[in-house]
């Protein structure tokens, strides 16, 4: 594939998905990573579509609403307020659970310390949660079959929909692109109904979502708030949301 070729290709995926990771379009290109962020420059000084290089790779637009930022991007942002996060989901994790683990980074930083827990059996929806989990031989991973979602390592679909019928966890532990006191939503509907099959199906329902999370809405509603036993975040609320939520039974952990 020559450089037009290229430029070609990056244009496509950009304008299709929104953003991509400089990795994503390496693998994708057959290129070093070197080559596609010297394509990029070449794109963007081009100025044929409104695109931007952030680091890791490139947007659509900064301003841009509702776009979901692929894997490899989203794991370079707010990475010390997802671990925050991932300290306080693992501390609700007892010896000998069970578990759902949705799809996503921070659910990804939780997979990475999850090592110290004994008798866990975690049925997965993401491929890089459940390569963190392979590493910890005392937890037992059952990774869910279905469609994986290029460039986001997430799996869905109707069969994995079906697949999850089958269980029933003392735990979920459920990502967000955006929540306010209307709901949960997401950016794409691929994994909508896997979120509420996990919600529908687990005995506590945990929300995992940063600070930046607040107040946002996105392309889909995943469920009302009231669904969820607990919100895991790393900054303190507004007081008005906090009495909210305690009206509706969540409870905060901070």
């Amino acid at each position: 594939m020559n450089k037009s070729e290229r430029i070609k290709r990056i244009f496509e995926v950009i304008s299709q998905e929104g953003n991509a990771s400089t990795k994503y379009l390496a693998e994708l290109l057959g290129v070093s990573e070197a080559t596609v962020r010297r394509d990029i420059v070449n794109l963007e000084s081009d100025g044929e579509i409104p695109m931007r290089r952030v680091r890791g790779g490139v947007v659509f637009s900064l301003e841009k609403s509702g776009f979901e930022p692929m894997f490899d991007l989203k794991l370079s942002n707010m990475i010390e307020e997802k671990k925050k996060i991932a300290r306080i989901a693992l501390d609700q994790i007892d010896d000998g659970d069970s578990i759902f683990l949705d799809s996503g980074t921070t659910i990804y930083y939780l997979a990475k310390i999850m090592g110290s827990k004994k008798g866990i059996k975690a049925v997965v929806v993401d491929l890089r949660v459940a390569e963190e989990l392979s590493k910890h031989p005392n937890i037992r991973t059952i990774l869910a079959c279905g469609e994986v979602r290029a460039g986001y390592y997430s799996i869905g679909g109707n069969e994995t929909v079906n697949f999850l019928k089958q269980f029933h966890v003392e735990k979920s532990f459920i990502a967000t692109d955006g929540w306010n006191l209307t709901g949960t939503f997401n950016s794409s509907d691929f994994e909508v109904e896997i979120k509420r099959r996990m919600i529908d199906l687990s005995d506590k329902r945990y929300l995992l979502a940063d600070h930046s999370k607040y107040g946002k809405n996105a392309f889909i509603k995943v469920a009302d708030l009231g669904v969820f036993d607990f919100l895991i975040t790393d900054m303190d609320l507004p007081k008005n949301i906090v009495e909210s939520l305690n009206k509706i039974g969540i409870k905060i952990l901070c």
